[in-house]
C-alpha cells in the first residue's frame, strides 16, 4: 500500500507548526505520521507539506491513499477498486486514487478530491483545532501502547499500582527504585535511554521519550518527547521534544514545542476562576474552545525567565524571549524579545546563534537547511506584521 499524508488547515494549529510540518506534531506516544506507520506497518508513506520543509512533491504511480494530517485513523480499511473520498461523518479527510492522474503537490490535492464523487466512511479521530491535540492525547496514548513494541518489566523493586503488563521500560532506560508508577488508569511507556530519578511519580497513561531525564517530578497523563528535562509538576501535557522544564513549577493541559526552556518556578493556569470554558486569543481572533481545563500553547525555541506566570489559554509563538517574570500576556507573536525595560523584535542573527548553542547542548548540529528555514520563517513573520 502507498500512503501520502498531506498538511491541511495548518493555520488552525498555530503556533506549533511554524517550524514543524503538521504531521510531525507529537500526539499520544508518537507523532501524527508515526500513528499512521503503526496502523499500516507495511505501507510506503510519503508526505506533502509546505516547500520550506522539503516535502513539496511526490511521484505516485500506483493506487494511493491520500490522508489529511488532521485524521488519525483508528481502524484500517480495504482499499476500494475505484476512486473514492474518505469521510468521518460529513467531513472529507482524504481520498483513494486508484487510477492516474495522481496528485503530486499540495495545490493538486483539493482539485483531485473535488473530482471524486463516491465516498466511504472510515473510523478515526479528527483534529480540527489546536486544543484537539490535548483533548485526544490520553485516548491515543492508550491506543499506541497496544501497537508499540514492548516487553513486560521484570524489575521487582519498583513501587507500582495497577497491572504490571501496562508498563514498558525500554532498552538502556534507568528507573530508580524510589519511583512510583500508577498504572490503574492507563499504561506507562518509558522509552530507550530515559532516566527516571528518585521521588518521581508517573500516572498513566503517560509516555517518556528516548533519552529524556525526569528529575523528582510528578507526571500525570502526559506525553513527553525525546531528550527533554522534566521536573516539578506536569499534567495532561504534550512536550514535542528537546525542551527543558527542570525546576519546580506547574504546567498543565498544554502543548510545549521543541527547544523551549522554562525558568525556575514558571507556572501556568489551566482553569479559569469561574470554571467557564477557556478562550484562546490568537492575534486579533478569539476562539471559544469549549474546554474547562486548558493551559498554554508554546512554539519552538521560546525561552521563559524565572518566575513566569502564564495565563489560562495563552498562545505564545516561536522564538519568544520573555525575561520579565510575572504574568505574561495571553498572546505573544513569533520573534519577540520582552525584558523588564523593553519590548522589541528578536534579532534574527541573535535568534539563530542562540538556537545553535541550545541545540549543540543536545548534541544536535544545526543544519544549513534548518537555519534557512528559520530565516525564511522570520521573513514570513515580518511580512505579515
Amino acid at each position: 500500500m502507498r500512503i501520502v499524508i498531506y498538511e491541511e488547515k495548518q493555520d488552525n494549529f498555530y503556533p506549533l507548526v511554524g517550524l514543524v510540518p503538521q504531521f510531525d506534531l507529537r500526539l499520544g506516544m508518537v507523532t501524527i505520521i508515526g500513528h499512521t506507520r503503526l496502523l499500516f506497518k507495511r505501507a510506503e508513506i510519503d508526505m506533502i507539506a509546505r516547500p520550506s520543509f522539503g516535502f513539496g512533491r511526490v511521484t505516485p504511480k500506483t493506487a494511493t491513499v491520500y490522508l489529511s494530517s488532521r485524521l488519525l485513523l483508528t481502524e484500517g480499511f480495504e482499499i476500494p477498486k475505484s476512486d473514492c473520498l474518505l469521510k468521518v461523518g460529513a467531513e472529507r479527510l482524504g481520498f483513494v486514487k486508484v487510477a492516474a492522474p495522481f496528485p503530486c503537490a499540495a495545490e493538486e490535492i483539493a482539485e483531485a478530491a473535488a473530482s471524486i464523487k463516491d465516498s466511504r466512511q472510515v473510523k478515526g479521530i479528527v483534529l480540527d483545532r489546536l486544543w484537539d491535540l490535548i483533548v485526544h492525547n490520553e485516548t491515543l496514548m492508550k491506543l499506541h501502547f497496544k501497537r508499540l513494541p514492548r516487553k513486560r518489566s521484570t524489575a521487582r523493586a519498583l513501587h507500582i499500582m495497577g497491572d504490571r503488563r501496562n508498563l514498558h521500560v525500554g532498552r538502556g532506560a534507568e528507573v530508580h527504585r524510589q519511583v512510583f508508577l500508577d498504572l490503574r488508569d492507563g499504561p506507562v511507556y518509558i522509552d530507550r535511554g530515559a532516566v527516571i530519578r528518585p521521588f518521581t511519580t508517573i500516572v498513566g497513561p503517560s509516555y517518556v521519550g528516548a533519552d529524556t531525564i525526569v528529575e523528582r517530578a510528578k507526571i500525570v497523563k502526559s506525553s513527553i518527547g525525546p531528550q527533554c528535562r522534566i521536573g516539578g509538576e506536569v499534567e495532561s501535557c504534550i512536550f514535542q521534544g528537546y525542551s527543558n522544564k527542570y525546576h519546580e513549577g506547574f504546567i498543565g493541559h498544554s502543548f510545549i514545542g521543541a527547544w523551549v526552556n522554562f525558568g525556575a518556578l514558571t507556572t501556568n493556569s489551566d482553569l479559569k476562576n469561574n470554571y467557564g470554558p477557556v478562550r484562546l486569543h490568537i492575534g486579533k481572533s478569539e476562539f471559544d474552545t469549549g474546554q474547562v481545563k486548558l493551559g498554554c500553547f508554546i512554539g519552538d525555541h521560546t525561552k521563559l525567565g524565572i518566575g513566569t506566570l502564564i495565563p489560562t489559554g495563552a498562545v505564545i509563538g516561536s522564538f519568544v524571549n520573555f525575561a520579565r517574570g510575572g504574568m505574561m500576556p495571553n498572546f505573544v507573536r513569533d520573534f519577540r524579545w520582552m525584558s523588564t525595560d523593553r519590548e522589541l523584535d528578536y534579532d534574527i542573527i541573535k535568534a539563530v546563534d542562540t538556537a545553535r548553542i541550545v541545540m549543540s547542548r543536545r548534541h544536535v548540529k544545526m543544519s544549513v537547511q534548518y537555519e534557512e528555514m528559520i530565516r525564511a520563517f522570520h521573513e514570513q513573520v515580518c511580512r505579515s506584521d
